[in-house]
């Protein structure tokens, strides 16, 4: 990735905002490639202590709580403290489901919450490129909190829920809605595994219960905005472009790059050397081979029957 190191005098700026599991292996395997600096957010203090003391230079974790506004929330801390949230447990609905002990109350804490744009102000931080929120239904919230920060941003990674698993927790319709009306596009939603079986008749049919959440990735479109945007800058234009693929969207990572030349923001040289970069890099993939979809389609039949874990009992194989 040379040729796009010398475009950009800025590192990728990420945020990770619930970031208990620590930064995902994807951008410590980027960081030895491209600067990369990540700020993480953990509301959880002495998780937060423990996150910042196996750190290393470059990542950042603050003890915060984000909102969409300053204030005051009860946060529920559950058996299973990674499915804690700011929203309590909808047991009416949990309760029926083998997810139930995990979902106990442990104890419920008084946090202090801040808007992100207003948390990224006091630490002088600015320019985010992406954006990753896993924080068991009140993703929404947080980003009604960012609206500066949200300008400048090219990705974002969210944990979307569909079903009602915490009290007046936004589902998927209510965040893709917002985040369609910030000029976000979505381009796949994982299904994570997250599956609730009902406890009456868990044993029958395999683990794979009733979906409720997964993660959902999206993107702006640079083709749907003018050419002044500040996403056609080129430093800005190379991150965007380093993280199309490291979602390995080649294929957008090249046409965004014609965009760019069309508009003057590349030199032919440029524009040569990006393009040269992103084949590479496509074929560097161990998953990018001819027949890659049909050893994909046999694969998968041969896991569902074998386990029925990730069978599509709608038939589609």
């Amino acid at each position: 990735m040379r040729e796009l190191i010398s475009l950009t005098s800025q590192p990728l700026q990420i945020l990770d905002i619930g970031a208990r599991a620590g930064i995902h292996p994807r951008w410590e395997k980027l960081r030895h490639r491209f600067p990369v600096r990540i700020t993480g957010f953990e509301a959880d203090a002495r998780e937060c202590a423990a996150l910042n003391e196996r750190t290393t230079p470059g990542v950042t974790f603050l003890p915060c709580a984000l909102s969409s506004q300053h204030g005051e929330r009860p946060f529920h801390l559950l058996v299973a403290e990674g499915s804690s949230s700011l929203f309590a447990p909808n047991y009416p609905f949990i309760n029926r489901t083998v997810a139930e002990p995990g979902y106990r109350l442990q104890r419920e804490l008084r946090l202090t919450t801040k808007p992100l744009d207003a948390a990224l102000a006091e630490e002088s931080i600015r320019g985010i490129d992406f954006i990753k929120i896993d924080t068991e239904g009140y993703e929404l919230e947080i980003l009604k909190g960012a609206p500066d920060t949200l300008k400048d941003v090219f990705a974002v990674e969210l944990e979307v829920w569909f079903n009602p698993v915490f009290v007046g927790a936004p589902l998927f319709r209510d965040v893709d809605a917002f985040m369609a009306a910030q000029g976000f596009t979505l381009f796949d939603v994982a299904r994570s595994n997250c599956f609730f079986k009902r406890k009456e008749g868990a044993s029958l049919g395999g683990p794979k219960g009733q979906l409720v959440a997964g993660d959902a990735i999206y993107f702006r479109d640079l083709a749907a905005l003018p050419s002044e945007s500040i996403l056609f800058e080129k430093g800005k234009l190379v991150r965007c472009l380093i993280l199309l693929m490291q979602y390995a969207y080649y294929d957008v990572a090249m046409e965004f790059t014609g965009l760019a030349f069309k508009h003057g923001k590349l030199t032919d040289a440029e524009a040569i050397a990006i393009r040269n970069c992103i084949r590479r890099e496509g074929r560097r993939s161990m998953f990018d081979f001819p027949g890659k979809h049909t050893l994909e389609k046999l694969i998968k039949r041969l896991g569902r029957w074998l386990t029925k874990f990730e069978g599509d009992y709608l038939g589609n194989w």
